[in-house]
């Protein structure tokens, strides 16, 4: 789904964007003329290696999401805000989704199997 930043106004748009088993949904609103709040959450379960043996396991996900859209470069110099910069005018809701899968899978994650051993550990 992709929303048009002019779309969006004083009063929250509702959004949700599914992706094989994970859903992304929540709300944007307007801050500034150049400038969106987006509060959502992530919900469902994604297929992720274990850093250690590397088997597939799925994790359930319950995350919550906040940051903020820029229409455009964001000049400001708030180093407080977690700022997404869009191109052309247009939020792409499935490339969020998808870049926010990508940073919880860069997180550690090790399976039960694995947990407890050290990645030091000669095999």
């Amino acid at each position: 789904m992709k929303i048009a930043f002019r779309k969006l106004g004083s009063q929250p748009l509702h959004f949700e964007e599914n992706s094989d088993n994970a859903v992304f949904s929540g709300d944007i609103i307007l801050k500034k003329s150049n400038l969106a709040q987006l509060n959502g959450t992530i919900t469902g379960s994604i297929s992720i290696p274990c850093d250690i043996c590397a088997e597939e396991v799925d994790k359930s996900l319950n995350e919550e999401i906040f940051f903020y859209l820029s229409d455009g470069i964001y000049e400001e110099n708030d180093e407080e805000l977690d700022v997404v910069e869009i191109s052309q005018s247009m939020i792409d809701m499935e490339e969020l989704l998808k870049s926010e899968i990508e940073l919880i899978k860069s997180d550690y994650f090790c399976c039960k199997n694995c947990e407890g051993t050290s990645l030091d550990r000669e095999f």
